[in-house]
């Protein structure tokens, strides 16, 4: 069975009504294990709790690498993707959230009825995995903090995910045999980059949206924006996690912004299950395989063509004849809606 993200609250539904509850989430392999734990409560009452933070899956990784060799570690997100993982579904905010709040409460949000120019927002290559304009809460359109988006055709390009795994024996000899499903899917750190080339495609579908043709590297992208906020008569505010491609920003007087990710992983926080189910998603995605009770959950499979890629879905094997027919009756109800 595949569920868009959207209708992963399904999964939810079904895991609480067969008091499947906390739900751990964990990865197959005895190395990595469990990675965090989440309660179902009321609204947005839901406590999660991490089990493996960045130094212990740091650690983790190693003890793959060291046991299982390469390939089998390779296929594991790094463990800085790991706690981006966490902001790009929503349960942490970036380390320097009220920076980039007055960053936004001065520079966007223009009075287009006052003459100012519309402002759209751009994204360097290593935020668009991780989904920042919905982090930053940016809602282009007439009142919106940004007026639209502006999309570097260099960042597009350097979304690197076309390899993909033509042997999986070593991942099955390491983690188990659900890796036989990672053949021909996009491997390891490839799969982040799939993830940013989706987000891109869904920022580039916006009514409000502009490809700026650029070549790839960060002269090439800073530049085509500076022609572009000087062809266009808009001002860019641009986001970047890395300091020296801000400062070049900077350098040709475009409004430039780092956002920073957190370093370490708090041992529990509260959020709505919604932000539990797209860092879910995210997750699954980056390690291919994640189990939880009662169902394992795919991130990739075999035949996983580009139309589930741009649905967003993850394929459920329901270990447990209980839980599936809990998720075909909502969902039913979804559809019927």
């Amino acid at each position: 069975m595949d569920l868009r993200r959207t209708q992963l609250t399904v999964l939810s539904n079904a895991l609480y009504e067969t008091d499947s509850t906390p739900v751990t989430v964990s990865h197959p392999s005895d190395e990595v294990g469990d990675l965090l734990e989440f309660d179902l409560g009321p609204g947005d009452a839901s406590e999660v709790r991490v089990l493996a933070d960045a130094e212990d899956y740091a650690d983790a990784r190693t003890a793959v690498q060291q046991a299982h060799g390469d390939p089998a570690a390779e296929e594991l997100p790094e463990w800085r993707a790991y706690v981006n993982a966490f902001v790009a579904g929503g349960l942490l905010e970036p380390s320097n959230a009220a920076e980039l709040e007055a960053f936004l409460d001065r520079h966007g949000s223009p009075d287009l009825s006052a003459g100012h120019k519309p402002v759209v927002a751009g994204f360097d290559t290593n935020l668009v995995p991780w989904q920042l304009a919905d982090r930053l809460g940016l809602s282009p359109g007439q009142d919106g903090t940004v007026n639209g988006y502006a999309l570097a055709t260099g960042v597009r390009d350097e979304l690197d995910w076309n390899y993909k795994r033509d042997d999986t024996r070593a991942l099955e000899a390491a983690f188990g045999d659900e890796f036989d499903a990672l053949w021909n899917q996009p491997a390891g750190a490839n799969r982040q980059g799939r993830l940013g080339e989706i987000h891109y495609r869904q920022l580039r579908d916006h009514r409000y949206a502009d490809e700026v043709p650029s070549d790839t590297g960060d002269e090439a992208i800073v530049s085509a924006y500076d022609e572009y906020q000087t062809d266009g008569r808009k001002d860019v505010l641009l986001f970047s996690n890395d300091r020296d491609f801000v400062e070049l920003a900077k350098s040709h007087r475009i409004l430039a912004q780092r956002v920073e990710f957190p370093d370490a992983l708090p041992e529990s926080m509260t959020a709505s299950w919604s932000a539990i189910q797209d860092t879910l998603y995210v997750l699954t995605v980056l390690f291919g395989v994640l189990t939880l009770p009662k169902v394992t959950l795919y991130g990739v499979w075999k035949g996983k063509g580009g139309q589930a890629w741009h649905d967003e879905r993850l394929r459920v094997d329901c270990r447990s004849p209980a839980v599936e027919p809990l998720l075909e009756r909502d969902l039913e109800i979804l559809d019927a809606r």
